[in-house]
């Protein structure tokens, strides 16, 4: 039997705090989905509904930004100068053609610098570079009589907006959507041996074999003109941008744009307000914010799941996290439904209007008996 506060004659509130290394199962050997069931189940008193919300969450930021199977590969070519890169039938890199292969970034937490270091060490004869006050990468062919092209809309790792790829288009700063085609750089063999840069796309008969090239910029033979820079700002957090906890008692009380505006079981955003390696928090003055109301009888197990903005599961990397979620019991009750405002004010009219005619009416009968001439008594 819950015990009640005598001021409000509600219910007192609950706290569960759940550790997921106590869970009863765990989903697919990841510590971030799991389900806890409750040894004494609580019961919801008669008349009475829950109010959820998280009271208070510890997880580790121990979760990559850069994962295999997400972001973690760059289909790339190394031609000649002014030989544009191989495609196949279908429209993507030809990776069977010599110098077209994938560069592959171990999963990691990377910020900008780290990145541009590791692209230009994988990929022979690419210079990357971040710069911090553009926010965008640039790219430059060091070596003479070289081109590099980087498949970052038609490489067979290439995601598009129904089938998410395995490329890190978006996290360089090119979008699917405005890229005009998969770019590359080049350095001229003769001469001054400028610089020069452009997109390449398939042959849009698609017939497989040379690609050909768009938008091509140069000769340069300085700085900055030299460097083709990424149509936008770089987006590292582009696969992990918001955290949220789910909750298999949510179903109703949160809508998700994700979804087409729908009913989710989205239970909270948590903020991400750490660094890799740290631990985000959710104190009470912040997770105590947004409640849902659960029409339930009885809660006998409690399912949570981390995942990222695309509703993909986190993988802590075999990290636990810690959250206490908090019940309220409020009174059920049945509130009349408000007046309409125009069919009340239609009421009002019409029966002053019935008043105002049963008046007149009456007014009318008054004035007719007045008026009618009174019959003559006749004398004897």
């Amino acid at each position: 039997m819950l015990a009640s506060y005598k001021e409000t004659e509600t219910a007192a509130s609950r706290v569960i705090y759940i550790n997921s290394k106590d869970a009863t199962s765990i989903m697919g050997d990841n510590r971030s989905d799991f389900d806890f069931t409750l040894d004494e189940p609580i019961a919801v008193p008669p008349h009475h509904n829950i109010l959820l919300s998280v009271f208070s969450a510890e997880i580790p930021y121990s979760f990559y930004n850069f994962r295999i199977g997400v972001n973690c590969k760059l289909d790339y070519a190394i031609t000649g100068f002014n030989f544009p890169a191989q495609y196949d039938a279908n429209g993507r890199l030809d990776i069977t053609a010599a110098g077209h292969q994938t560069f592959n970034l171990a999963p990691g937490n990377y910020n900008a610098f780290e990145l541009a270091n590791l692209l230009s060490a994988g990929i022979a004869g690419l210079e990357c570079l971040y710069d911090p006050n553009k926010l965008k990468f640039s790219f430059r062919c060091l070596n003479a009589g070289q081109r590099i092209t980087m498949a970052l809309r038609n490489g067979i790792d290439t995601g598009t907006p129904e089938f998410p790829g395995e490329d890190m288009n978006e996290e360089l700063g090119f979008d699917w959507f405005n890229i005009l085609g998969d770019p590359f750089v080049e350095r001229d063999n003769l001469g001054l041996q400028p610089w020069l840069y452009g997109y390449t796309n398939p042959n849009p008969a698609a017939l497989p074999g040379t690609g050909i090239d768009n938008n091509v910029a140069g000769p340069f033979f300085a700085a900055p003109g030299w460097y083709l820079y990424s149509d936008d700002v770089s987006d590292l957090t582009n696969s992990i941008r918001s955290l949220f906890m789910r909750t298999n008692l949510s179903t109703t009380s949160i809508l998700d744009s994700h979804i087409g505006g729908g009913f989710s079981n989205i239970l909270c955003r948590v903020p991400i307000n750490a660094d890799p390696g740290e631990i985000i928090n959710i104190e009470p003055v912040n997770g105590d914010v947004h409640k849902l109301l659960l029409k339930l009888k009885t809660i006998s197990n409690i399912s949570i799941r981390l995942t990222n903005q695309k509703n993909e599961t986190l993988d802590l990397n075999g990290l636990d996290f810690d959250v206490s979620l908090k019940l309220e019991f409020i009174e059920e009750r049945d509130l009349k439904e408000p007046p309409n405002v125009r069919q009340t004010l239609y009421q009002r009219t019409q029966k002053f209007q019935e008043q105002q005619a049963q008046q007149i009416e009456q007014y009318a009968k008054k004035l007719k008996q007045k008026n009618k001439p009174r019959k003559k008594k006749n004398k004897a």
